[in-house]
This record gives structure tokens, C-alpha cells and sequence, in this order.
């Protein structure tokens, strides 16, 4: 070996490298191997309808984080659960991934009701639900014009201007029938139907009808 280094120095020196140059790829292989985790997962999951209290212990306990980026409110479901999970139940990933969690919201977001009053029945929809209310009913009443909003009710009181009230309620649309509903010669409608100025004759004179 070391004649054939005195004969051939620079051939060796050649091999030399070569040989550092392997050593060196093969520990970078392993230490990216290990610090990627390469081939090791784990299976998320499922933390739907589970409290979010409950599943954040449930997640860390597998070595996962989670984070809350969202919150609404569904009535019929519990206050504080989660709704939806990203990514999926069942998927696998590595150790340390952040799950995403939309939980239940504790109570409805309050919302300023749009002033649809004298306003077209369209675009009183249109307003309505880009606010993200719901139209339960339209209600028709008396009145000269025709799909014209009246006013609009939420749980039977009348919705004042700028009032707020839950996030996607569900309201009730009063809207005017239009003039075809007016009674000719401004008659009362009673069963009778008399005039107004048979009205007034018989309070000043008694006269029956």
C-alpha cells in the first residue's frame, strides 16, 4: 500500500476524496432521514362533535397541535364542539402538524338588520339575505302599493332600523297587496259593509241600518 502510494500519489489522493465524499453523503442521508422523520406518520384523529377543550388533550396526546381558526353557530348543535377538522380524520401525517378546528360558537353573532322599509320585495331579498338572514314568510297587507316592504317582524316584534339580531334568524316580510284591495266608495270593511258616512249619521243620530 505504500509503495503503490509513492508510485501513484495522486491516484490515492483521488480515492481519498472519493471515499470522504461517500462517507459524507451516506451521514447527510441518515441525519435528513432522521430529522424529517422520513416514513413516520400517524393517523389523525376523529374530533368532530368532540368538545374543543376535549380535543385539543386528544390531539396533543398523539404529539399534534391544533388551532381554533373559526367559529359559527349551528343551533342544534352542543356549544363549543368541534364542527369540522383540516386535515381530515383518518389521514396521515407527520408528528407536531397543526390540525385546523371551526368549533360551534357559545351563541349567535348579533347582526344590524338591514332598513328594507319602503323598500321593493326583491330588493328587500336580496338585502336581507346578503346579511345573512333567512325569510321565514311573506305576509301580504292592505296598502296602495303593490310588493312594497311594510315592515319586517322577528319573533313577532317588529325589527326596528340599525336593530341586531341573531346571525341568520329568520324574519317575516310584511309587503303591501297593491290598491286592487282598497274598497270602492271608501267603505268600512264590516259585515255589512257601510259607508263611512252612514257610520258617522248613525253615532250623531242614531239611525239604524
Amino acid at each position: 500500500m505504500i509503495a503503490f502510494i509513492k508510485k501513484h500519489p495522486i491516484l490515492f489522493n483521488l480515492l481519498a476524496l472519493l471515499l470522504v465524499a461517500a462517507l459524507l453523503l451516506v451521514g447527510l442521508f441518515y441525519w435528513l432521514d432522521s430529522y424529517t422523520r422520513h416514513g413516520e406518520t400517524y393517523q389523525v384523529p376523529d374530533v368532530r362533535g368532540v368538545n374543543v377543550e376535549v380535543a385539543t388533550s386528544i390531539l396533543t396526546n398523539v404529539g399534534m397541535q391544533c388551532d381554533v381558526i373559526d367559529s359559527v353557530f349551528i343551533p342544534d348543535a352542543q356549544p363549543g364542539v368541534v364542527l369540522e377538522q383540516n386535515p381530515v380524520a383518518q389521514s396521515f401525517v407527520k408528528e407536531g402538524r397543526r390540525i385546523y378546528l371551526i368549533v360551534n360558537a357559545k351563541s349567535a353573532q348579533m347582526i344590524a338588520f338591514p332598513d328594507i322599509v319602503d323598500m321593493s320585495l326583491r330588493q328587500a331579498k336580496v338585502q336581507i339575505e346578503s346579511a345573512n338572514f333567512v325569510i321565514k314568510e311573506v305576509k301580504y297587507e292592505p296598502s296602495l302599493y303593490k310588493d312594497l316592504v311594510l315592515y319586517a317582524d322577528y319573533n313577532g316584534d317588529t325589527i326596528k332600523v340599525a336593530q341586531k339580531i341573531p346571525y341568520r334568524s329568520e324574519v317575516v316580510l310584511h309587503v303591501g297587496m297593491g290598491d286592487d284591495v282598497v274598497m270602492p266608495n271608501d267603505t268600512v270593511a264590516t259585515e255589512d259593509s257601510i259607508t263611512i258616512d252612514e257610520a258617522i249619521e248613525e253615532v250623531m243620530f242614531g239611525e239604524e241600518f
